[in-house]
């Protein structure tokens, strides 16, 4: 690509409005003084941390790190190299700038501007097919879809003929390997100068981000063409996505979330449903803060796009046992997040497109007033799926419930705690069981948890570092200390990775306890690495293993990922270091504590150590420096000692815990 001068991209930076160009990607942006700040899309953030500065044209994260200028933000939001960006941006402020020679275009491949343009001209060409068919216009009215919704959503058809789209394509300058980059063809593997396109004898939904562009398609085959396939015995998918793209990726895009955003705002919360008709059914109706799934299980990152439209989600699910079932799977996954969610499922076994049609909008937003938290819906579904009357009955429901309560992710967990003690009690009230009862079965369902989540995260790790060895397993006891009885502890516990070579032996008790303790209270409570980052330095603990564990911690949370053990142990090359975290990630002690006795709070444990830790570093620095000002003398280099005196005299007289470390 060509090199542009500082005057033209000072001249694309100047006619850009950094807080104008962020609003069309995050909710909410409030001014502060002079400054903008919004919830920043880089990390998982729960109190705006991005900071907009409209006089330099820059954005600062003050959790995450996160920062640069309109380049750097469209680079970092959109995914794309500088050169992408730059375009984007050219295009944006007017600024022509000089085309690529043909030879850099074929290297650098299909750029994301080439793919926008591809999709939005196939938007058009589907959206065009879709006027010229009886069949689909047909289809689309039996399902009560109006003209409106069908302009709303900007519908489209692919007819099924082979070839239509590819040739139409070569005519109007898209060839069809970007058609094929775009996902919009494939390539046979029988001949592969033989494209096909993907969407045929479809009803298209284009897929757009945030700015309303399209960047893929889903296809829902006509049930026309679906008889006649399976008139000649073949089967097809009913419904068919774009595949992943540099532009589409489904686990991060919600349907209609571009139409969405200005309702979801201004009703305080957005209702999220599984099909393309029932957002479309939703809309139509007047209920327009509703988006989808694209057929897709729900995960992490749809969690992260929905807490950018608002902070409270109400999930809508079928009556049906598939509906259920999917709203199982739902739960764990949104209590790890601190995002308000409710849970709603629809009466009659409807699906939501005909409870809006028949009902409309005023009975379903009544019910979703009705909607209830997702602890109390878990404690709900047990009592639909189990015998509560029977002694077995109750057993399994309150298994079932602990499970889910025991699989939700410890990160951020504190916000939790109440739920998770008013669901306990809740519980125990269903089942006529006492809540300390319900309370000692989940920290046991979770200690299990935690050490088979460990060993197979270990071992899952070491067959892919190892796979082309023999012996390649790796023994941890069971998940606890070796030893039992008074004289166990941990004198005389070891973790043994046996491998094709020599055995590595890494003893916790040889370890520092201090820094052991911080490293295990951090793998079992990732929400304390904001706490400690700032605090303690990677450098300052004594033993390198520990150290190795702590700076992918570090690094998690640099990257606005939670550093939690899944992720942690990814980050860790050393089988050793594996080893060892799965070790610290179980519990202390395996025995229980006597009957009214609690282990302390993590925070209060944190405390304490972090203290131990800036004491220990303060002590190690006072006697550096009286070691130093030994060495130096006063007559012959009286700065040098002047300077060593004053810093020592400052840490001498030094209240404890007043100093603070910086990570590294």
């Amino acid at each position: 690509m060509p090199r542009y001068s500082e005057g033209t991209l000072a001249a694309i930076k100047n006619a850009i409005d950094i807080v104008a160009l962020a609003g069309e990607y995050l909710p909410n942006i409030s001014r502060s003084g002079s400054k903008y700040k919004a919830l920043c899309p880089f990390h998982d953030d729960h109190n705006p941390s991005l900071e907009l500065n409209p006089d330099r044209q820059s954005y600062k994260c003050w959790s995450c790190g996160a920062g640069g200028d309109v380049f750097e933000f469209v680079k970092e939001i959109e995914r794309v190299e500088f050169p992408e960006a730059l375009r984007m941006l050219a295009e944006r402020a007017g600024v022509i700038l000089d085309a690529p020679t043909a030879v850099s275009a074929a290297d650098r491949g299909a750029s994301k501007s080439e793919l926008l343009a591809v999709q939005s001209w196939a938007e058009g060409v589907y959206a065009e097919a879709f006027r010229r068919s009886d069949t689909a216009r047909g289809y689309v009215e039996a399902r009560g879809i109006v003209s409106e919704s069908v302009a709303r959503f900007r519908l489209g058809y692919a007819p099924g003929e082979r070839g239509w789209l590819v040739s139409k394509g070569r005519r109007e300058g898209f060839p069809a390997e970007l058609l094929e980059k775009a996902g919009l063809a494939t390539r046979s593997e029988d001949s592969p100068g033989l494209f096909r396109e993907r969407f045929r004898g479809r009803l298209i939904f284009p897929i757009h981000d945030g700015r309303g562009r399209a960047i893929g398609f889903g296809g829902r085959v006509l049930p026309e063409v679906e008889r006649l396939l399976a008139a000649s015995g073949k089967n097809v998918a009913k419904y068919l996505n774009s595949p992943e793209t540099p532009l589409f990726q489904k686990r991060r895009v919600l349907y209609a979330g571009d139409l969405a955003r200005a309702a979801a705002r201004e009703m305080g919360w957005v209702a999220v449903v599984e099909g393309y008709t029932d957002v479309i059914a939703a809309h139509q109706v007047g209920v327009c803060n509703v988006v989808g799934t694209l057929g897709t299980a729900l995960s992490d990152d749809h969690v992260t796009s929905l807490r950018r439209l608002t902070d409270k989600v109400v999930l809508i699910f079928d009556g049906d046992d598939a509906g259920q079932s999917a709203a199982d799977r739902a739960l764990e996954l949104f209590l790890g997040h601190e995002v308000d969610v409710r849970v709603l499922t629809l009466p009659e076994n409807l699906d939501p497109c005909d409870y809006l049609l028949r009902e409309g909008a005023e009975a379903f937003r009544e019910l979703v007033d009705k909607a209830v938290d997702p602890l109390a819906f878990a404690v709900k579904r047990a009592g639909a799926r189990f015998d509560l009357e029977s002694i077995e009955g109750s057993r399994q429901a309150a298994e079932w419930v602990l499970g889910v309560l025991a699989r939700v992710p410890r990160v951020s967990r504190m916000g939790l705690d109440v739920k998770i003690a008013k669901a306990l009690d809740m519980l125990g009230s269903r089942l006529r069981v006492p809540v300390a009862t319900l309370e000692r079965r989940l920290r046991q369902i979770e200690r299990e948890g935690r050490a088979r989540r460990a060993y197979n995260v270990v071992r899952s790790s070491d067959e892919n570092t190892t796979k082309h060895t023999q012996n390649d397993t790796v023994p941890i006891s069971s998940g606890r200390r070796k030893g039992s009885g008074a004289g166990a502890g941990d004198g005389g516990s070891g973790i043994e990775l046996t491998t094709s070579t020599s055995p590595i032996v890494l003893r916790p008790s040889a370890l520092d306890p201090t820094d052991r303790e911080l490293v295990q209270i951090v793998l079992n409570e990732p929400a304390s690495v904001g706490r400690v980052i700032s605090r303690v330095s990677v450098s300052s603990l004594r033993d390198a293993p520990l150290r190795t564990i702590l700076q992918a911690c570090y690094d998690l949370h640099g990257e606005g990922e939670p550093a939690t053990f899944e992720r942690v142990v990814l980050r860790l090359s050393d089988a050793g270091a594996r080893a060892l975290a799965a070790f610290l990630l179980l519990p202390i002690d395996s025995a229980p504590l006597p009957e009214g006795v609690k282990p302390g709070p993590w925070e209060d444990r944190l405390t304490g150590v972090i203290f131990k830790l800036v004491e220990r570093d303060r002590q190690e620095r006072i006697r550096d420096l009286k070691a130093a000002l030994d060495e130096t003398n006063a007559t012959d280099d009286p700065v040098t000692h002047r300077a060593l005196l004053t810093e020592y005299l400052r840490l001498s007289n030094q209240r404890p815990d007043t100093k603070k470390s910086n990570a590294s």
